[in-house]
C-alpha cells in the first residue's frame, strides 16, 4: 500500500470536524522575502498526530521502488526541523545543507503548496505547510504526498523546483552534511532521533557501526537478485551482504512468481517482485545453483534476463548464473568464468564466449561472473571497487570483517 492511499483509507474514517492539523510554524511567505535568516520552530511529530497517525510507526515514504523507505516520517521531518531551527547551520563547505537555502525552498513550497491546495484548507488550515514539509524530503516523498492530495482533488502543480533540490540532500539517500555517509546508513547506524539528527548534521560525527563512506553517485542503484529454485544460499547472500552495506545501492529479490522461494539448502527467501512487476535494475546479479539446469529451459526466466540487460548498468552473477547468462545470449563473445567443478555446464551453453578456468572473477565491459559459491563475494567487491576505487572496497570488506581475495585472475580453487 503506498502512502498516499494508506492516508486516503484512513483519512476517510475521521470525522471533518475532528480534522484539526497542528500548524509548523511560520507563514507562506515568499522566498525572496527574506531579508535575513530566521529560525522557523515546527512539530512535525504534531501534524503528524493531526493525521491520526503514530510517529514512532509510521513509514509512509517510498523510495524508488515503491517500498518504503527505512526511516520514519517523523524523523525525516526532525531532521528538517532542526535545520529549519538552526539559523547559522551551514554546510556548504563539506557539500552539505546550509539554513539560508533549505529555509528558502521551504518557504518557497509553502507559497506554491497554499495554491494548490486552497480547497482543502477548510477542512485542513496547514495543509500547505504539510505539503511543503514532505516535499522538502526528495522526489518520492513528494510523489507519494502529491498522490494523497490528488486524490482530495488538489494535485500539486505550483513551483517546488528548490524543494526537490534541497530534498536531494535530505532524502534517505542523501547526505545532509556531506561526509560521504548517506542519512540513511547514519540513521540505521544512530538508534535514536537526536543521535541520528547529531550524525546527520555534523560531518566529524561518526556513529559505531556506520559503513565507510563511500563517494555519492548520481543516484541510487537498484540491486536486483534473480531467485530461481535450487539457487546456492552464499551465491545471494555473500554478495548482498556487501551491496546490502553500500549506501548508495538497495537490493531487491526477484523471482518469476515472486513470493517464497526455496534454495538448494532448504532455506525460503521471500522476493520482492514477481517478473512483471520489477523496477528497472542498475545492477542485476543471476546466482547458480542446483536449480540452474531447470532454468536453463525455462524461456520466461531467460526472457527476464534479456529484458533487464538491456538498460543495466551492470549484469552479474554468481557460480553456474554465468550458464544462465550465456544461455540467454548476453555473453557472446566476453570473457566469463563460472563455478569450476561445473565449468563444461557453462561452457557448453555458448563456444563464443572466451571461458576462463583460472580466475576468480571476470570483468568484461559491464558484465562480471564470478567461479563458485565464496567467489561471489569477492565479486561483489570486485564491482564496488570498480564503481568506487579499490580503498573503498577494501574500507568495506574491513568493516565486515571479511578478507578480501583481490586477485580476480587467481582462483585457488580452479582445477587444472
Amino acid at each position: 500500500m503506498n502512502f498516499g492511499r494508506e492516508i486516503l483509507l484512513r483519512l476517510g474514517t475521521i470525522p471533518a470536524l475532528g480534522l484539526s492539523l497542528l500548524c509548523f510554524g511560520g507563514s507562506a511567505v515568499a522566498a525572496e522575502r527574506e531579508p535575513a535568516p530566521i529560525s522557523i520552530a515546527t512539530d512535525f511529530d504534531a501534524a503528524i498526530k493531526g493525521l491520526k497517525f503514530d510517529p514512532a510507526t509510521v513509514d509512509g515514504n517510498r523510495d524508488a521502488t515503491g517500498a518504503a523507505n527505512g526511516i520514519l516520517d517523523a524523523d525525516e521531518m526532525a531532521l528538517l526541523a532542526a535545520i529549519l531551527q538552526d539559523s547559522k547551520l551551514d554546510l556548504s563547505a563539506t557539500g552539505g545543507v546550509d539554513h539560508a537555502s533549505v529555509t528558502q525552498a521551504f518557504r518557497q513550497a509553502q507559497a506554491s503548496a497554499a495554491a494548490d491546495v486552497r480547497r482543502l484548507a477548510g477542512s485542513f488550515p496547514t495543509a500547505a505547510t504539510v505539503t511543503a514539509g514532505y516535499a522538502m524530503l526528495g522526489e518520492g516523498s513528494f510523489r507519494a504526498f502529491n498522490a494523497m492530495t490528488t486524490g482530495f482533488g488538489a494535485p500539486l502543480r505550483g513551483d517546488y523546483a528548490l524543494a526537490l533540490k534541497v530534498g536531494q540532500r535530505l532524502s534517505p539517500e542523501g547526505d545532509a552534511d556531506g561526509d560521504g555517509v548517506s542519512n540513511r546508513a547514519e540513521y540505521a547506524a544512530a538508534g535514536n532521533r537526536a543521535a541520528y539528527i547529531r550524525a546527520a548534521l555534523n560531518p566529524t560525527v561518526k556513529v559505531a557501526g556506520t559503513p565507510p563512506a563511500l563517494p555519492a553517485g548520481t543516484g541510487r542503484k537498484v540491486i536486483g537478485v534473480v531467485l530461481y529454485p535450487g539457487f546456492e544460499v552464499l551465491d545471494v547472500f555473500g554478495p548482498v551482504e556487501m551491496w546490502a552495506n553500500v549506501p548508495d545501492f538497495q537490493v531487491v529479490m526477484i523471482a518469476e512468481k515472486g513470493g517464497l522461494v526455496r534454495s538448494a539448502q532448504g532455506a525460503q527467501v521471500m522476493a520482492d517482485y514477481d517478473f512483471d512487476g520489477a523496477p528497472k535494475l542498475d545492477v542485476m546479479m543471476v546466482p547458480g545453483g542446483v536449480g540452474t539446469r531447470a532454468e536453463l529451459e525455462n524461456p520466461v526466466f531467460l526472457n527476464f534476463l534479456r529484458r533487464q540487460d538491456k538498460t543495466t548498468e551492470f549484469t552479474t552473477s554468481v557460480c553456474t548464473g554465468s550458464a544462465l547468462l550465456a544461455k540467454a545470449g548476453l555473453l557472446k563473445g566476453r570473457k566469463a568464468t563460472s563455478n569450476k567443478a561445473f565449468f563444461s555446464l557453462a561452457t557448453s551453453q555458448d563456444a563464443s564466449v572466451d571461458w576462463r578456468k583460472e580466475a576468480r572473477w571476470v570483468e568484461d565491459g559491464k558484465f562480471f561472473t564470478s567461479s563458485g559459491v565464496s567467489a561471489g563475494t569477492d565479486m561483489a567487491l570486485g564491482l564496488v571497487a570498480r564503481i568506487y576505487g579499490k580503498d573503498q572496497a577494501r574500507r568495506l570488506a574491513r568493516s565486515l570483517e571479511y578478507q578480501w581475495s583481490e586477485d580476480a585472475d587467481n582462483d585457488p580453487f580452479a582445477i587444472p
